[in-house]
C-alpha cells in the first residue's frame, strides 16, 4: 500500500474509533465509589420540558410498554451497543445523560436517569418524568425499561399517566405482557412481577405453579438482587397457612 493510501486508511480507522466512542457515551468515572449520591436539582429541572416535547416519547408513553420494546432503537445502535454510565454519574449530571438518552439513542442511559429520578423523588419537579424515562428507555431497547414503566402503571396512580383511566383488565394484559417481556431476556424483576401477575390473575389466569416459576427464575438470575428477596417473600405468603379468623364461624 502507498504511504498515501496508508495514511487515508488510517484517518478512516481513527474516525470509525472515535464515532463509536461517541455513539457509546463516556466510561464510567473512576472516582465513582459507593457513599452518598449527588444529585443536581438545577440540570433536573431543565430536562423537564425538552422530555416532554421528545418525539419518541409521545410516541411510546400512551402505549402499552411490550409494544414500544426497540421501536425507537435506530439501527446504526444496533452495531454499536452503547455504554451504561450509571446511576450515580445521571444523578450528578442528568443533562448529559439526557444527551445520551435522546440524541444518542442509548437506553440504558434512560433507565440510568430514570432510576436517579425515582431515588430523588423530592427533588424532581414532576414525578412522572421518571415514568417517561423508563419508557424511552423501554422503547431504545432496555428491557428492564420496559418492566418499571408498567410497574409505575400499576402502581403509581399518577393523574398524568395515560393508563390511568384505561380500561382495567386491558391495562392489566399489558403489563403481564411487559413483564414477561423483560422476564424473557432474564430480567430478575421482569420475572418477580409476573410472578406475582400469576399469583394474583392480573392480566393472566392466577396459576399458583407458574407464580412459583417465574419467582424462582427472579431467584436464578440473581439471587442477591432485591427481585429475589421480592420473589421470595410472595412464595412465602403463598405458603403461608390460612389466617385462623378466616376459618371462624
Amino acid at each position: 500500500m502507498s504511504p498515501p493510501r496508508r495514511r487515508l486508511a488510517g484517518r478512516i480507522l481513527a474516525s470509525l474509533a472515535a464515532a463509536l466512542a461517541l455513539a457509546r457515551g463516556p466510561a464510567a468515572r473512576a472516582e465513582e465509589a459507593p457513599g452518598a449520591i449527588i444529585f443536581n436539582k438545577a440540570e433536573a429541572a431543565g430536562i423537564g420540558e425538552p422530555l416532554r416535547q421528545d418525539p419518541a416519547l409521545l410516541r411510546s408513553f400512551p402505549a402499552c410498554p411490550a409494544d414500544t420494546f426497540a421501536r425507537e432503537r435506530p439501527v446504526w445502535r444496533r452495531a454499536f451497543a452503547p455504554r451504561r454510565p450509571t446511576e450515580r454519574r445521571c444523578a450528578r449530571e442528568p443533562a448529559a445523560c439526557f444527551v445520551l438518552c435522546t440524541r444518542w439513542s442509548n437506553a440504558p442511559a434512560c433507565f440510568d436517569l430514570a432510576l436517579a429520578f425515582e431515588h430523588h423523588s423530592l427533588d424532581v419537579p414532576d414525578i412522572l418524568d421518571k415514568e417517561r424515562l423508563y419508557a424511552l428507555a423501554c422503547a431504545g431497547g432496555f428491557p428492564a425499561g420496559c418492566t418499571n414503566r408498567a410497574a409505575g402503571i400499576r402502581n403509581g396512580g399518577y393523574a398524568a399517566d395515560p393508563f390511568r383511566d384505561a380500561p382495567r383488565a386491558d391495562t392489566d394484559a399489558c403489563l403481564a405482557r411487559s413483564f414477561r417481556l423483560d422476564c424473557d431476556r432474564r430480567g430478575a424483576w421482569g420475572c418477580a412481577m409476573l410472578g406475582q401477575a400469576y399469583r394474583l390473575g392480573e392480566g393472566v389466569l392466577a396459576e399458583a405453579s407458574r407464580a412459583r416459576a417465574a419467582f424462582d427464575m427472579a431467584c436464578a438470575i440473581n439471587p442477591d438482587f432485591a427481585a429475589c428477596a421480592f420473589a421470595k417473600r410472595q412464595v412465602a405468603e403463598m405458603d403461608a397457612p390460612p389466617d385462623s379468623a378466616d376459618d371462624a364461624p
